[in-house]
């Protein structure tokens, strides 16, 4: 299979994943919540590999990496920079999917007064649309290119 079939098929199992997440704080919950992020983490991972081999005459080998270090690594490409670059801003996709995955993971501090903001559903579809947005647009470009 391709790469690139690869991050679509990822990307449909995200949104299979998302009409089963009740975010009602449950262990099989929160599996749903980082099975989720997964999905999304692979899909971009593979989403990089398919612009690597584009690329790669023009690249070091980029396959040891996980894939937000590809992607810094695929910011080298001038075409393609400032829409990755974007992208690792505190509003871009990799940050909110960075965020979300913390709060999936991290343990609230029942000792501590505070509010502990969880993962929600307008967040994870914002996550959705996000990354469809920015595989759209870098396809786009591609193509023309």
């Amino acid at each position: 299979m391709e790469f690139k079939e690869l991050s679509n098929l990822y990307l449909d199992l995200s949104e299979e994943i998302l009409k089963d997440i009740n975010f009602d704080s449950s262990l099989k919950d929160n599996h749903r919540q980082l099975l989720f992020i997964s999905c999304i983490e692979n899909s971009l991972d593979c989403e990089a590999n398919n612009i690597y081999e584009i690329y790669k005459n023009d690249l070091e080998p980029i396959e040891e990496f996980n894939f937000e270090s590809k992607w810094k690594k695929l910011m080298e490409i001038s075409t393609i920079k400032n829409i990755v670059n974007s992208e690792f801003d505190p509003d871009g996709l990799l940050s909110i999917l960075h965020d979300s995955k913390e709060r999936a993971i991290s343990v609230p501090d029942t000792n501590i007064i505070s509010t502990n903001k969880l993962n929600d559903l307008k967040k994870f579809s914002l996550i959705l649309n996000k990354y469809k947005s920015f595989k759209e647009l870098l396809r786009k470009l591609l193509d023309e290119c």
